[in-house]
């Protein structure tokens, strides 16, 4: 009898709470993935603080992604293409300049890289060229697969992108020209990415706009193609963590190697946390655990 009454209690809750949205479905498949690429990229962060150079190779090869499926989802919606009606509408529905991150992290790739004009060319490094190509070819085959990729990468923009922009303009010796620069113009110079252009305080209507949307279109959805979205959504943390890897053997190479130790004989192979971490966490270890726990907090609150 006990058993029958829980198994009543719990279909009672599971039809109160309805049926989940395809946000929800998305956030609850991703989960696991969400949280390592949090904790990977936060970690990381901190050296990339150090020293622009870093960060703006952090930036440039997720600056690819952004324009990978930013592309296709224009093309996707353009006069004159193939995708279906009823898919063409939905994304038509989706789209708004103001989400777009590429023309934004151009900026910051030309601030950082002191060029008046940069052309984002395709990715020299082999983990970002094969994502690239996945995304251009899921796209051109399912382009409802647009919606696994705007939602997974605005959605985390939106969730800690205030924190992230402040933490980066208060970074010493960040800014190639902090020195001469006030601090209205650290706050917006090279970091772009967090910024969205809409009048001032309607940042928070850009989102809801955008999550209204997301709510509209899953009604016109297939099953199928809702799953389509959930498994790509769970394949896109996957390509994300690789891309971080990648990051690790690219920055490393553009770091000094430590010195050894009077008694070593032959200098220790080089990693990234030798020279990374270590010496950050000993510097800012207070700032660092205030950092991640209130910016992992804020992810979490927000998504789940």
């Amino acid at each position: 009898m006990a058993y029958h009454n829980q198994q009543f209690q719990g279909k009672v809750e599971k039809e109160s709470q309805g049926v989940l949205s395809l946000s929800q479905q998305i956030n609850a498949a991703t989960r696991e993935g969400h949280d390592i690429v949090n904790i990977m990229i936060m970690r990381r962060l901190s050296i990339g603080l150090r020293d622009y150079k870093l960060y703006r190779e952090g930036i440039l090869s997720f600056a690819h992604v952004y324009k990978a499926f930013e592309d296709a989802w224009m093309a996707a919606i353009a006069p004159g293409a193939t995708t279906d009606v009823r898919i063409k509408h939905a994304l038509q529905n989706l789209y708004s300049v103001p989400l777009l991150r590429t023309p934004q992290l151009i900026k910051d790739l030309e601030y950082f890289s002191e060029q008046k004009t940069y052309n984002l060319d395709m990715p020299k490094w082999p983990t970002g060229v094969g994502y690239v190509a996945h995304i251009k070819r899921v796209i051109a085959e399912k382009p409802h697969l647009v919606i696994a990729y705007a939602h997974n990468y605005y959605m985390a923009l939106f969730a800690g992108g205030k924190i992230l922009k402040y933490q980066i303009s208060q970074a010493k010796g960040f800014f190639p020209q902090r020195e001469k620069m006030t601090g209205e113009e650290c706050e917006a110079a090279g970091t772009n990415l967090f910024s969205f252009e809409v009048p001032k305080g309607k940042e928070d209507m850009l989102r809801s706009g955008f999550k209204d949307a997301l709510v509209d279109i899953q009604s016109t959805l297939t099953p199928e193609e809702r799953t389509d979205i959930i498994e790509e959504s769970k394949a896109i943390f996957k390509n994300n963590e690789q891309l971080i890897l990648e990051l690790d053997r690219i920055c490393a190479t553009m770091m000094p190697p430590p010195r050894p130790p009077p008694f070593q004989a032959e200098p220790r192979v080089f990693t990234l946390r030798d020279t990374g971490e270590m010496a950050f966490i000993r510097t800012y270890k207070f700032e660092i655990l205030f950092v991640s726990v209130f910016c992992y907090a804020a992810v979490r609150l927000f998504f789940f």
